[in-house]
């Protein structure tokens, strides 16, 4: 299913109304490797790892987007390539668009097993806003 305009409009929204009440947390700089790296690994590293043996099959990592480095992550996947996360613009970024979505959109993610919170959505998108800094943390490059 491709998005509408209506699933867009409810889209935007969603991202300009998730925010953090603390002041002084949403001015603190996010950490990827420990705040962001562990809700990638819980929620979306099964299908979007870089391409692995997995119980001597080739598993290819779903839209050929991988999330395990930092250079597959701003390389992005077949769908809006390099858009996966622009740096200082939530509102572009897949990552957490996709997060945003209605349940029932075929590009809602993860599609199955526990859904990111928006807690969790919140923390991600402070951390694109910020610039979505890495640190050190290479990844699987």
């Amino acid at each position: 299913m491709k998005p509408t305009l209506l699933t867009l409009s409810a889209m935007a929204f969603a991202i300009g109304s998730l925010s953090i009440t603390n002041a002084s947390a949403q001015d603190a700089p996010v950490d990827f490797e420990k705040q962001i790296l562990p809700i990638l690994d819980a929620k979306c590293m099964s299908c979007h790892a870089k391409e692995h043996e997995d119980n001597g099959r080739i598993k290819k990592p779903k839209s050929g987007l991988a999330l395990d480095s930092a250079t597959a992550i701003m390389k992005g996947g077949k769908v809006e390539p390099e858009k996966t996360v622009v740096a200082g613009k939530a509102d572009e970024s897949w990552l957490l668009k996709s997060l945003l979505l209605p349940e029932d959109d075929d590009m809602f993610m993860p599609p199955k097993g526990d859904h990111v919170t928006p807690e969790e959505q919140a923390l991600i998108k402070q951390w694109i806003e910020q610039g979505a800094n890495f640190g050190a943390w290479k990844g699987n490059e």
